[in-house]
């Protein structure tokens, strides 16, 4: 069972018989408590009140942010500063209008507020009668205040009429906040959420297998990296534009992730489906022309046509995702989920139920693949990588397993496997007297990004006897803009305490040079694509150039992807400093580069 999320509330002592403190049960009784429990029941949160008693405390626990939620104020009312507010009833006092509100404190978890909304709008008002009902029978002391039973039905009656207000008057509010809920805030296109309920709605069993489900692909991690978020989100603003006149009335549009948009295609004909893409493809790829942007951009698509027996739309989203993601590899403009395909769906499921047997058993193995002296060509260093020794299907490299991970939220469980690994690796090579042989240790943006980063880094390492300078991290330029602040703190620490940094994937995008100012480093990774090209004399210009800039700052510059003796010959000529690439070596398993260092050192 899921562990339940504790959430803790301030409610209003005084608010009979909407919220009042009991003395004789010692806890707080009325709607909004019966609300809470029904709320708690169902979801994955559970609400309890923070020092219930009879004394309203709520100003000074949201002040000092010891409390997630605070109850009982009215809109327009004194609320606590710093929080947000919520709309649960309406009911009219003196003829005039009274919203009631729920707010939530800077601590509530992000989801908390939306969750509970709609949990509100799933509430029947039969079910908000009951609980009127119930809650309205005058509580057994006065706890500070005294109803009569004139009062009492008054009471009654009032928040009778809310309910009826609430049906008929505030009918449009709630629809709108369920259409807020529902959009898209960078295209404006409906959600996930919008897709399912419209999926619900006109999808049946009768006219399914005349559907197909398309999926989108954007890669905007790679958008990200070229160009920036702000154009980023033109661009995906721009493929809504596109899709949205090629979405028919029958059709349904949304977007369901930051890299996927999903259409559900009414098309009995498959062949026709070149027919349509075709103009559609065209027009989204002339968006680099049409508005002069520095980088390629385009969309590749997955098609699951459903079957009869399609219930779970998760399920067809991701065979359809995987398509297209099958597609931005292969170079193609659409994959169609064909038999075979799904058959490398189901055995990527296998792989998932695999993963946690494969830490317990240790069968990720460590591999290193040999950086060299640019000019002397002696080993120097190596690079961490990670392969999966499968005890049926064999040794699986990194694109296999790795979005498994990412997807499970388990990629820091290897990130810091292979950190241990490495550290033993190096300790190993110290006890045998090779103390120059550096390695260098990738790790995921989320692992990177966290705020114990630093302290379970160390506490890895303490347990390992090698110099400090002999690990590098890598960082990548595609760090989010809202984790740099916590990345760079991250980076501080590990340098203070000895280890390296070296910036990863340099030049692949546009702001290369502006990260060597946000970041301190110790040296750049050139990217291979630029590697590819450094034949070329506009190529090697630019690289002329990074290599300077990258000299001048004091940084040791490394290469990586090099295949054939003129890229050597070039990255020679330009001062390059290390060398990585199958031109040297292949990637070898922990024993065997172990032995191959020890037989050059020793």
């Amino acid at each position: 069972m899921e562990e339940k999320i504790l959430i803790y509330a301030a409610g209003n002592p005084d608010a009979y018989p909407l919220e009042y403190y009991d003395a004789d049960s010692q806890a707080y009784q009325g709607i909004i408590p019966e609300l809470f429990r029904e709320f708690s029941a169902q979801s994955r949160y559970e609400i309890v009140y923070y020092q219930a008693g009879k004394t309203d405390r709520r100003e000074h626990l949201a002040k000092n942010l010891q409390v997630d939620i605070v109850s009982g104020y009215t809109e327009g009312g004194a609320i606590p500063p710093g929080v947000q507010a919520l709309t649960i009833f309406h009911t009219t006092q003196a003829g005039e209008d009274v919203a009631y509100q729920l707010c939530f404190t800077q601590i509530a978890p992000e989801s908390l507020q939306s969750d509970f909304s709609k949990f509100v709008e799933s509430v029947s008002q039969e079910k908000i009668s009951g609980l009127l009902i119930t809650s309205a029978e005058p509580p057994q002391s006065p706890a500070g205040f005294y109803w009569g039973m004139g009062a009492l039905s008054l009471a009654v009656i009032a928040l009778l009429s809310a309910i009826i207000l609430l049906a008929r008057h505030d009918r449009k509010k709630l629809n709108k906040a369920r259409r807020d809920l529902e959009i898209d805030e960078t295209t404006g296109l409906g959600n996930f959420d919008c897709l399912v309920r419209y999926y619900s709605q006109f999808i049946n069993d009768k006219n399914r297998i005349l559907y197909s489900l398309v999926y989108f692909y954007v890669d905007t991690d790679r958008l990200r990296r070229l160009s920036s978020s702000e154009e980023t989100d033109d661009f995906l603003r721009y493929c809504a534009a596109v899709l949205q006149e090629y979405t028919a009335d029958t059709d349904i549009l949304a977007k369901v992730s930051d890299h996927g948009f999903v259409l559900m295609k009414l098309t009995s004909n498959l062949q026709k489906l070149d027919e349509w893409f075709t103009p559609l493809f065209y027009r989204i790829r002339s968006y680099t022309e049409k508005y002069a942007k520095p980088f390629e951009a385009g969309v590749t698509a997955g098609v699951y046509p459903l079957k009869a027996g399609d219930r779970d739309l998760n399920e067809m989203i991701l065979s359809a995702s995987q398509a297209a993601y099958m597609a931005a590899r292969q170079h193609e403009d659409y994959v169609l989920c064909s038999d075979q395909m799904l058959q490398k769906l189901t055995e990527e499921k296998q792989l998932h139920l695999d993963l946690e047997q494969a830490f317990a058993k240790s069968e990720f193995q460590l591999y290193i693949q040999f950086y060299v002296d640019a000019h002397s060509f002696q080993t120097v260093g190596g690079e961490a990588l990670s392969r999966w020794n499968h005890p049926q299907k064999g040794v699986l490299t990194p694109n296999l397993f790795v979005p498994l991970l990412e997807r499970e939220k388990m990629i820091g469980k290897l990130d810091y496997y292979c950190l241990r690994k490495v550290c033993e690796f190096l300790e190993d090579l110290v006890r045998n007297k090779v103390e120059t042989f550096f390695i260098s240790c990738n790790f995921s943006r989320e692992t990177l990004a966290a705020a114990d980063f630093v302290d379970r880094c160390q506490e890895i390492m303490n347990a390992y006897h090698f110099p400090r300078e002999l690990l590098i991290f890598e960082i990548t330029e595609s760090v989010p803009e809202k984790n740099i602040t916590q990345i760079k703190r991250n980076l501080i620490a590990l340098k203070k305490y000895g280890v390296r940094i070296v910036l990863d994937d340099f030049g692949e995008g546009f702001t290369s040079l502006y990260d060597l100012q946000k970041y301190s480093v110790d040296g750049i990774k050139l990217d291979k694509g630029l590697i590819e090209n450094v034949t070329a004399e506009s190529g090697k210009a630019i690289l002329k150039a990074m290599i300077q800039v990258g000299h001048e700052l004091g940084v040791t510059i490394l290469a990586e992807g090099v295949e054939t003796d003129e890229q050597v010959q070039a990255l020679q000529e330009l001062r390059c400093d290390v060398i990585q690439g199958f031109r040297f070596c292949l990637p070898l398993p922990e024993r065997e580069a172990k032995n191959k260092v020890l037989e050059q050192f020793l």
